[in-house]
C-alpha cells in the first residue's frame, strides 16, 4: 500500500479495529494512511462517553452485552442520538428508537434499499505515492466522464473520487488512544 506518511508516523499509528471501543462509529478521526490523524479531542470524547453510557443501560434493559448492543439497529441508533446530544441535531435519530429495538430495527428495514453515494476529496501533494487514485482521474478523463483529467505538475492535483457503498472502514488511528 503507498502512503503520503513516513514509516514513523506509520509506525505510531495501529488498525482501527485495535481501538478500546467496536462502536458502530468511529469517535475520533482516522486515517487512510494519506493524513496522520489528529488525536480524538474533547468532543469525540464526550459522544464515545455518552455512546458507551447508552450502550450500557440500554443494553442491559434489553439483555444485551454491550458489543451485541453495538451490532444492532439501536446500537447504531444510539450512535446518531449521541452525535445530536454533543454537535447539535444532525441525525433524525430519537432515544425511542434507541431504547426500542423493533422501532430501529422497523427503520433500518425500511431503509436498506436506499442508495447510498459516498462522495469526497483526495489531496494528493505533488509527490504522492498513491497512483491508484491518479490513474482512475485519468481513466476517467479518457472514457469522456470528466473534461478534465488531471496531470502531474508542479502545484498539488485535489482528485474527486466518488464510491458507492453501504459500508466503510477505517484504516489507522493514533495508537495513543
Amino acid at each position: 500500500m503507498s502512503s503520503q506518511l513516513t514509516d514513523k508516523e506509520l509506525d505510531e499509528l495501529m488498525p482501527s479495529e485495535l481501538l478500546r471501543y467496536e462502536t458502530p462509529i468511529p469517535t475520533q478521526i482516522v486515517s487512510s494512511d494519506e493524513f496522520y490523524p489528529d488525536p480524538q479531542n474533547e468532543r469525540q470524547r464526550e459522544v464515545e462517553a455518552r455512546l458507551l453510557a447508552m450502550a450500557d443501560d440500554l443494553g442491559k434493559k434489553q439483555g444485551l452485552d454491550r458489543r451485541k448492543f453495538f451490532q444492532s439497529a439501536a446500537g447504531m441508533t444510539a450512535s446518531f442520538v449521541a452525535m445530536n446530544e454533543v454537535y447539535g441535531s444532525l441525525f433524525d435519530a430519537t432515544k425511542a428508537e434507541a431504547a426500542t429495538p423493533a422501532m430501529a430495527e422497523d427503520r433500518a428495514s425500511a431503509l436498506k434499499d436506499q442508495f447510498i453515494m459516498d462522495c469526497h476529496t483526495h489531496f494528493l501533494r505533488d509527490d504522492t505515492r498513491i497512483m491508484t487514485f491518479l490513474n482512475m482521474r485519468i481513466a476517467v478523463g479518457k472514457a469522456g466522464w470528466n473534461n478534465r483529467s488531471p496531470t502531474r505538475s508542479k502545484q498539488s492535483t485535489t482528485s474527486n473520487i466518488t464510491t458507492t457503498s453501504k459500508k466503510s472502514f477505517s484504516i489507522a488511528t493514533p495508537r495513543s488512544h
